[in-house]
């Protein structure tokens, strides 16, 4: 499974980027993240994003793409995860992995944790990509695998053995939290 967006469809339709997110079954158990990372991977080096991807296993891979900026202010960090927790259809009244937009909302299991997030943070980065004029300073976009088992496939293994992806950033915005570093 592929999504169809182009980078220039998915920046001006973060619903219809939630859609085909949300059609990549990334349950974790067992952690089936690799298609989805891929799916984003492609999106964000059409638009001139530096990609890496960083993984203990390459079926789990985290993807790391930056933009390059005016270099006025240090890097701003926004990360997200893609796996969600496992849904068994029949506990569903829509399918939990089907996108589906209905009643004004976009239905499926990580709508809210945390595809729907993830979507809007890549939105917001291909327009930024979009727009003639670089931004003041470099956007950092970590999507990573494993946050709902843990993360040391993910988050942790990110902080601990490649911190240097990270360095200058004084700035995140994440899952329900926006940070900055004194």
């Amino acid at each position: 499974m592929g999504g169809t967006l182009t980078p220039q469809a998915a920046a001006s339709q973060p619903a219809r980027l939630l859609s085909e997110l949300i059609r990549f079954r990334s349950e974790n158990p067992p952690g089936a993240e690799h298609e989805c990372i891929l799916y984003l991977q492609s999106l964000l080096a059409a638009a001139g994003f530096e990609t890496k991807l960083v993984s203990r296993d390459p079926e789990r891979p985290n993807l790391i793409a930056r933009l390059a900026g005016r270099g006025e202010a240090p890097p701003l960090l926004m990360h997200g995860h893609i796996d969600v927790v496992p849904a068994a259809a029949e506990d569903w009244l829509r399918d939990p992995f089907g996108g589906e937009v209905a009643d004004g909302a976009v239905w499926g299991r990580g709508a809210l944790d945390m595809k729907g997030p993830v979507a809007m943070i890549v939105a917001a980065a291909l327009r930024a990509a979009g727009d003639p004029a670089a931004p003041a300073a470099d956007l950092v976009l970590a999507l990573m695998v494993d946050e709902e088992a843990g993360s040391d496939d993910g988050a942790a293994l990110l902080v601990s053995e490649h911190a240097e992806l990270f360095q200058r950033v004084r700035y995140a915005i994440g899952e329900g939290v926006a940070c900055a570093q004194g």
